[in-house]
């Protein structure tokens, strides 16, 4: 049984207006597994359903869209509201209020570097559009933000699933997506215990360089 196969399966009937489709709706699905189907779309690219410059090109495209969408809502319907829509949606996602206010806080004075960032982070990379567009931030450092980290994340894991589709020709798709998950989880849980203990770390060099 594999589902993502299945679904990539319907994809390929619709071509390259499938793969726009599907990073479209990452931005407004949550619970869309991004990087389970963008591994999928890699196997399936190994097996002829498309080119990988295709793939990547489409599914960029349409989550980039979805992204810039975002972030005009954002920006028409004000702070208030757009404050609520940002913490309603991090809610689905899993995201703290204190999170998304850190996330938020970071986007101040360096809105390209952490945008691109952010589109390589699980969670982060759904609400950051919100945020850009909660912050007031350009629309020309967004959209170069963006799409330099969308290039990377749907690259990084298409790159995957054909590599994988080239060593192991019989692959599951499903399980190698799920194994896939739990590397990613776990990446990004020592990542964030790193930049707690440097954070941790610099606080405390400043009190004792202000104790002195």
């Amino acid at each position: 049984m594999d589902p993502l196969a299945d679904l990539v399966d319907w994809i390929a009937l619709y071509g390259i207006i499938g793969l726009l489709t599907v990073g479209l709706a990452e931005r407004f699905v949550p619970a869309l597994p991004s990087h389970g189907i963008l591994v999928a779309i890699g196997i399936a690219s190994h097996d002829d359903a498309w080119s990988i410059h295709t793939a990547v090109a489409g599914t960029t495209v349409g989550s980039f869209l979805g992204a810039f969408a975002l972030y005009f809502l954002v920006r028409a319907l004000g702070k208030s509201k757009s404050a609520a829509i940002l913490y309603t949606v991090g809610k689905w996602v899993g995201l703290s209020r204190e999170r998304i206010d850190r996330a938020v806080s970071s986007l101040r004075g360096r809105e390209r570097l952490i945008i691109t960032t952010s589109q390589l982070i699980p969670t982060i990379r759904l609400i950051s559009p919100l945020a850009a567009g909660l912050l007031g931030a350009s629309a020309m450092k967004l959209a170069s933000g963006l799409a330099a980290g969308i290039v990377l994340w749907n690259g990084l894991f298409i790159a995957a699933g054909y590599l994988a589709g080239l060593v192991l020709p019989s692959i599951n798709s499903s399980a190698f997506a799920l194994k896939t998950m739990v590397l990613l989880v776990a990446v990004e849980v020592i990542v964030a215990l790193i930049f707690r203990l440097q954070f941790r770390l610099t606080k405390q060099l400043r009190r004792e360089g202000n104790a002195r």
